[in-house]
């Protein structure tokens, strides 16, 4: 017994239409888009070819879009790595000193605030450091 074929996407017919608005690809037979529900019945004229045009071009400069944001790094980033780095270390800072003389006055409320400044600013680093 011969097994079934499984149709993938690189091993098409020729027969398959694709989705002009979506790319999803569709059968022959279909007359609407399976994923968006666009009509896929090819109308004869300069206004279809013009249509088919626009969403060619649209859909290659989406493409182009997307690679050229996938290889630039983001210059923000660097900036809020920095400003993170930054606020992470001088709420660490604060806390340690405000920790310090909260020993040295025997002062509870100041040493619970210093704790805070102190988890705020590690926490900040942590996430600057570790990634999700």
């Amino acid at each position: 017994m011969d097994k079934p074929k499984k149709e993938t996407l690189l091993n098409q017919n020729q027969d398959s239409k694709i989705c002009l608005n979506c790319g999803f690809p569709n059968r022959s037979s279909d007359s609407n888009c399976m994923y968006c529900q666009t009509s896929l019945v090819a109308d004869s004229g300069l206004l279809s070819w013009c249509r088919q045009t626009y969403y060619i071009l649209r859909w290659r400069w989406q493409l182009k879009q997307k690679r050229e944001t996938a290889h630039k790094p983001d210059r923000m980033s660097i900036f809020k790595a920095v400003g993170f780095f930054l606020i992470g270390a001088v709420l660490s800072g604060v806390g340690v000193y405000l920790f310090t003389e909260a020993v040295s006055n025997n002062s509870f409320s100041k040493g619970l605030i210093a704790i805070l400044f102190l988890f705020y600013g590690v926490f900040t680093l942590k996430s600057l450091f570790i990634k999700k």
